[in-house]
C-alpha cells in the first residue's frame, strides 16, 4: 500500500495582498531587477579596467587631483592616459549612477497608489475582505522590500567602484569624497535615497491620484529633498577650524609676478580636507572672509587682497581656514542615510493616515 502524498506549502512565501502586489508590480521589478544587474555588471567591469591599469602602472598612490609629492612626476603621465580613455565613461556612469534614486520615484514609486486611484482598482480590493491598512501594507511593502535589497546590492558595488575611480581622473568637481556626485554614488546614503524614492512618489500619488501628474511633483519633490539633506549634513557635523600666521599685502603692493596658492592660506590644513571657509584675522579680531578657491599670495609669503575690508583692517596677523577633514566623509554618509530613511519612515506613516480620508 503506498503512503498518501502530503504536500508541504512552502512557509515563506506570499500571500493574499501582498501576493498581488508582487504580480501587479512584477513588471516595473523585473525590469529594475534587469537594470541593476547590468549597472553592477557594467560597474564591475569599469572599474576592474581602470584598477588593473592602475595597478600595473604603479600609481596606487598617486591622485591626478592633489598632486602628492611622491608623485609628481608620474601624476601628469595618470591624467593624461587616464582621461582620453575612460573619462567620458566614467562621468556618465556617475551621472547614471546619480539618476537612479529619483528614477524609482517617478517609474515604481508615483505610479504605484496613484495607478491604482485614476483606474478605480482600489475599490475592487477593498471589497474582498481586505482592511484598508492590510492593502496598503502590501502595496507599499512589496516594493521597499525588492528596492532595500536591490539598493544594499548596488551600494556594495557603487561605493567599490567609486573608491576606484576617485581622484583618477581631473573633472572639476567630480569624485572627490566630499564632491556631491562621489557622495550620493556611495556608501548608505544609496540605499537611504533609493528608498526615499520610492516612498516619496506613493505618497505623492497617494495625494494627486493621476500618474503622469504624480511623477512630475515626485521629480520635484525629491530634487529639493536633496538638496536639503546635502544641506543637514553639513549643519549636523561640526567644522574644524586651522589657524596659521599672515601679513596681509593691498592692491597696489602687488608685483608684476604673482604666486597662485591652494586656498589653505599657509594653515596646514588636511590635503584632502573640505574647505568650506577661509579667510584673515585682524589685529582686533576681525574676520575677513576670502574665496576659497585660489588665493593669491607674493613671492615673499604676504596675502594679496584686493577687498575694501582688508584696507580698512591691513593690520592682519592670522589667516583662518574652516574644513572638514577626510575622517568625516562616512559618518555624513551614515547621517545622509538616516535624514533619508527618517523621512520614509514619516512618509509612511504619512500614507496610512491620508488614506483614512480616501472615499
Amino acid at each position: 500500500m503506498t503512503a498518501a502524498t502530503t504536500f508541504v506549502r512552502p512557509r515563506y512565501r506570499l500571500r493574499g495582498p501582498a501576493w498581488l502586489s508582487a504580480r501587479q508590480e512584477r513588471t516595473a521589478l523585473l525590469v529594475g531587477g534587469a537594470v541593476l544587474l547590468a549597472v553592477c555588471v557594467w560597474l564591475l567591469v569599469l572599474g576592474g579596467m581602470i584598477s588593473h591599469y592602475v595597478h600595473a602602472n604603479h600609481l596606487e598612490n598617486c591622485n591626478a587631483v592633489y598632486f602628492p609629492p611622491e608623485c609628481t612626476n608620474r601624476s601628469g603621465d595618470l591624467t593624461v592616459k587616464l582621461d582620453p580613455m575612460w573619462q567620458p565613461a566614467v562621468e556618465a556612469t556617475g551621472w547614471l549612477l546619480l539618476a537612479l534614486p529619483p528614477a524609482l520615484g517617478l517609474f515604481l514609486g508615483a505610479p504605484l497608489l496613484a495607478r491604482e486611484f485614476e483606474t478605480g482598482t482600489y475599490r475592487l480590493a477593498w471589497t474582498q475582505s481586505v482592511s484598508r491598512r492590510r492593502w496598503l501594507a502590501a502595496r507599499l511593502g512589496v516594493p521597499l522590500a525588492a528596492t532595500l535589497a536591490g539598493s544594499t546590492v548596488l551600494a556594495v558595488v557603487s561605493t567599490w567602484w567609486v573608491d576606484v575611480i576617485e581622484g583618477r581622473f581631473a573633472v572639476p568637481g567630480y569624485y572627490h569624497w566630499f564632491t556631491w556626485l562621489s557622495r550620493t554614488t556611495s556608501g548608505p546614503a544609496v540605499v537611504g535615497f533609493s528608498l526615499l524614492g520610492v516612498a516619496l512618489g506613493a505618497a505623492v500619488g497617494l495625494v494627486v491620484r493621476r500618474v503622469v501628474a504624480s511623477m512630475a511633483v515626485t521629480a520635484a519633490l525629491m530634487l529639493g529633498l536633496r538638496l536639503a539633506v546635502d544641506g543637514l549634513r553639513y549643519l549636523l557635523t561640526p567644522a574644524r577650524e586651522a589657524l596659521g600666521p599672515a601679513r596681509i599685502a593691498l592692491e597696489n603692493d602687488a608685483p608684476a609676478t604673482m604666486m597662485y596658492g591652494n586656498g589653505r592660506l599657509g594653515t596646514s590644513t588636511p590635503l584632502e580636507a573640505d574647505i568650506l571657509d577661509n579667510g584673515l584675522i585682524s589685529s582686533d579680531g576681525h574676520r575677513i572672509p576670502l574665496p576659497s578657491d585660489f588665493t593669491t599670495t607674493l613671492p615673499d609669503g604676504r596675502i594679496l587682497c584686493r577687498d575694501a575690508v582688508c584696507h580698512a583692517h591691513p593690520d592682519v596677523v592670522q589667516a583662518y581656514t574652516t574644513y572638514q577633514p577626510r575622517s568625516t566623509h562616512w559618518p555624513m554618509l551614515w547621517t545622509e542615510a538616516g535624514l533619508a530613511l527618517l523621512l520614509t519612515a514619516l512618509l509612511v506613516g504619512f500614507c496610512f493616515l491620508w488614506l483614512r480620508r480616501v472615499r
